[in-house]
């Protein structure tokens, strides 16, 4: 029976494409001017003023959260993805970070303001790396992993050792079912920096994909210790021990979670499973009956987690 694993795409912290350049147009040169001898009263002095570019920076390249709010998410310095939509409104009202501002807006689906942001502080970002990886993750975001790879391969053009676009390079070869270019992606991007936390979640989550548990076990093992309030990656160690055959190790972790998300399908089936393999079916079918919102494959793996408790 094939496990299902709870999937989590993260993306680090982190307009039209007119040509290979990869320009933005700035809202003064978007005016619909037929002619030089139309009226010009609406430029203003502010068009033609330089901004100072701002080169990236890494040590402010992570968010500020409390010790508390990283036990909870401990990928939480590096990426907004696991943040509730009150959350992400106050992380825009807090900072004055406009890469931060485009991202969260990107979460939050608020697309426009967010390209907006981003067409304003074209001439100050536009030689930061970081700049491009956040229009990356909006289009990511809109499902357009075209544009996606098009903007984080610029923002590698920048700075070929920039961890985050090559991670999320790997988030969208992934989702796109490239499985061996996501692996390589991760791989790089782990790496390149081994103090990173985000690429090696998403490699020892690919190798949970495909059985590997001996690889993917000691990263959730060290994220947990971390992060032991945080349910992504209890709920990926959990998983883990349970192909590793360690089924009462699974369900120390498992009882430690809330009954909300032990009614997601991609959690409490595989609690369900666990307590079945303890020789425990009247738990595991109190467990299975309050799993909510199966749907697709995961309704035929709940038919199966079904059959399989009742037996």
């Amino acid at each position: 029976m094939k496990i299902i694993l709870p999937l989590l795409l993260v993306l680090s912290a982190c307009s039209t494409v007119e040509d290979s350049k990869v320009t933005m147009k700035k809202s003064p040169t978007n005016r619909n001017v037929s002619s030089t001898e139309e009226d010009l009263s609406w430029v203003e002095d502010l068009d033609f003023n330089k901004k100072n570019e701002e080169k990236y920076q890494a040590d402010k390249d992570e968010f500020n959260f409390s010790s508390n709010e990283i036990a909870e998410n401990a990928l939480l310095k590096e990426t907004l993805s696991m943040l509730s939509p009150a959350k992400l409104e106050e992380t825009v009202k807090k900072t004055n970070d406009s890469l931060v501002k485009i991202n969260a807006r990107c979460y939050q689906g608020k697309f426009d303001e967010a390209f907006k942001i981003a067409d304003e502080e074209y001439e100050k970002f536009k030689k930061n790396t970081s700049y491009w990886n956040q229009i990356g993750t909006c289009y990511f975001l809109k499902l357009d992993y075209a544009k996606a790879i098009l903007f984080y391969n610029k923002s590698r053009d920048l700075d070929a050792k920039y961890i985050p676009p090559v991670n999320n390079l790997g988030v969208v070869y992934q989702k796109q079912g490239k499985f061996q270019k996501a692996l390589a992606a991760f791989k790089l991007a782990s790496d390149l920096n081994n103090f990173s936390i985000t690429p090696t979640y998403n490699l020892a989550q690919l190798y949970l994909q495909f059985g590997t548990v001996g690889k993917a076990l000691p990263v959730f093992q060290a994220l947990y210790k971390k992060s032991p309030n945080d349910i992504s990656v209890a709920t990926s160690y959990a998983t883990a021990l349970l192909i590793k055959g360690d089924y009462q190790a699974a369900v120390d972790i498992y009882t430690k979670l809330n009954k909300a998300t032990l009614s997601r399908p991609a959690v409490g089936l595989n609690y369900a499973l666990t307590l079945k393999y303890l020789n425990r079916p009247v738990d595991a079918q109190t467990v299975f009956a309050n799993v909510t919102g199966a749907t697709g494959s995961q309704a035929e793996y709940a038919s199966k987690v079904e059959a399989f408790i009742r037996n």
